[in-house]
């Protein structure tokens, strides 16, 4: 977008705030007035009208991240020996990363072996035992086999715990055998090592990262970009987004939003919404991603804006005017218009194509930019007296005719939201 774009697209907004403000001003302090005089319909240029849906769409600030991101655990039960990379080193798939310390994992394994001996050795005892025992038993007087009958139940229960126990470590030491092999940790994919947590820094607030390490993907990207509570309406996943170089605005690409991450609540002490002079509520954000649909030279880190496409970026030929203004009978299409002798008129108009997408209709004759048009409701009627409000507003409002608005809030419309 060329800075003589940009004017147009920040001053159509302006204009779009203008005419609703002159409308605003008519209704509220000027309808008094009008009373006596019976009903008048308040209209505004077409000119105006076309427009006022530009500029509207609100900014998103984005930065370029990867489109996968692997973070890596550090086992709690070790220590690191040794590590291999560095932040900002660029790693290929099976590229060791660090390396666990296996000599307390050596003795822990050597315990387990000698256990499991042991617990073997208990194994092959207690069944010489039992098989004495039911010998004995077959000799012994009857006096004496009820206890020869205990002893043997005992014996045999005990044997059960033994092989449960001995299936129970010769798991563990499954278990110990293959963290010795896994004791060097390799990276997953093709990527940049963008933080390792040794413990030396603490987190604050929501971004809470306990990762040992994280991977970059240096293969594919999105566009990660941060809303507010407030507007949340505003972004929902599988919206088409309008992504522009923040360097170049000619540069504009396609997107579409695939995730908003409700569930992790970004803080960002910039996130302050004040009310008066005096008070002050904090607000929520959260981050939504974009994966752009068009191919695109960008950079990891690099920043971007976004905004909703609605269609504002398209050139229309012709005069397009949004449905809230046409009423519809049948196949015909009218509007009113302040005509001759500042009077309401229905105009019957023809229309063209249709934007489903802004919900606008190409008005192919019936209706020039230079007329005014009413919003339509049902207290209009052919003949009433109609006053173009822009027109009147450039003579009656000055100074605080308009309770002191500001009418430099209309630059405002081309909202940014960091």
């Amino acid at each position: 977008m060329t800075k003589k774009k940009k004017i147009i697209f920040i001053s159509a907004g302006a204009a779009a705030v203008l005419v609703l403000l002159i409308i605003i001003w008519f209704f509220i302090f000027r309808k008094s007035s009008s009373a006596a005089d019976g009903a008048v319909a308040y209209t505004a240029p077409v000119s105006m009208l076309t427009t006022s849906a530009t500029g509207m769409v609100n900014r998103y600030a984005g930065v370029v991240e990867p489109q996968k991101t692997v973070k890596i655990q550090k086992a709690s039960d070790k220590n690191v020996k040794e590590v291999f990379v560095k932040e900002g080193d660029t790693v290929t798939k099976g590229a060791p990363l660090f390396a666990y310390d296996t000599d307390e994992i050596q003795m822990k394994l050597s315990e387990a072996e000698l256990e499991l001996e042991r617990i073997s050795t208990e194994i092959s005892t207690l069944y010489n035992q039992i098989e004495t025992l039911q010998a004995e038993k077959e000799k012994a007087p009857e006096s004496e086999v009820f206890s020869y009958t205990t002893q043997i139940l005992t014996a045999q229960n005990d044997v059960k715990r033994a092989e449960y126990n001995q299936k129970s470590k010769g798991v563990e030491i499954e278990q110990i055998r293959k963290s010795l092999e896994n004791a060097t940790v390799t990276s997953e994919i093709d990527g940049i090592v963008k933080s390792i947590n040794d413990g030396s820094e603490m987190s604050y607030g929501y971004e809470t990262d306990n990762s040992y390490m994280t991977i970059l993907s240096n293969n594919e990207y999105r566009i990660k970009g941060t809303i507010n509570e407030q507007n949340m309406y505003a972004i929902s996943v599988g919206q088409e987004m309008l992504v522009h170089s923040r360097i170049d605005e000619d540069l504009v690409w396609r997107g579409t939003v695939t995730e908003v991450d409700t569930e992790n609540p970004v803080s960002n002490q910039n996130n302050m919404y004040y009310s008066g002079s005096d008070t002050n509520t904090t607000s929520s954000s959260y981050n939504f991603y974009v994966e752009l649909s068009d191919e695109a030279v960008l950079m990891l880190g690099q920043h971007v804006f976004m905004e909703p496409d609605i269609g504002q970026n398209e050139t229309k030929e012709g005069l397009w005017l949004s449905a809230y203004y046409l009423v519809f009978d049948g196949n015909d299409a009218y509007v009113w218009v302040c005509g001759k002798n500042d009077k309401l008129e229905k105009r019957r108009i023809t229309t063209g194509q249709h934007d489903e997408t802004m919900d606008e209709y190409e008005i192919t004759s019936g209706l020039t930019l230079e007329d005014a048009i009413a919003f339509p409701d049902d207290t209009l009627t052919e003949g009433m007296p109609c006053i173009n409000a822009a027109a009147e507003g450039d003579a009656g409002m000055s100074g605080t005719d308009m309770g002191g608005a500001d009418m430099n809030a209309a630059g405002g419309m081309e909202e940014i939201v960091e």
